[in-house]
């Protein structure tokens, strides 16, 4: 995509990239404008004016980003990676409480084998009195 095509979509989907960049953390958002910042330099550097027009674009959209996720109080949304261990978290509570459960059974099933076995040994000993 040219870099002309890029800005009219920049601009003509500014509200969605807005509202996007607005669920990121601020530290992310911080990140994304440095890193602008740096490709505006070389972008000068270079003569490259259409760039840093596409580039003061997203500067300004990841600006208004910052403020509107500020006045709103906007969340951050957990990345996928955060997502991740926390159903990772989930399955091993799961699994320790499925692991624990099991051990209660099997302890529960000892004792009445004890139990059953211990009046039998009863049983018998009284047959052997007769």
């Amino acid at each position: 995509m040219s870099i002309i095509l890029r800005i009219k979509d920049c601009i003509d989907n500014q509200e969605k990239y807005v509202a996007v960049m607005a669920a990121l953390p601020d530290k992310e958002l911080a990140k994304k404008l440095d890193l602008v910042h740096i490709q505006m330099e070389i972008a000068e550097q270079n003569k490259n004016f259409e760039a840093i027009e596409l580039l003061e674009i997203w500067r300004l959209q990841i600006i208004e980003a910052r403020i509107y996720k500020a006045d709103n109080k906007i969340p951050d949304q957990p990345s996928e990676i955060e997502l991740a261990i926390a159903d990772i978290e989930t399955i091993i509570s799961k699994t320790e409480e499925r692991v624990d459960r099991l051990n209660e059974i099997s302890a529960n099933l000892q004792n009445i084998k004890t139990k059953s076995t211990k009046k039998l040994e009863d049983n018998e000993n009284q047959l052997s009195l007769f």
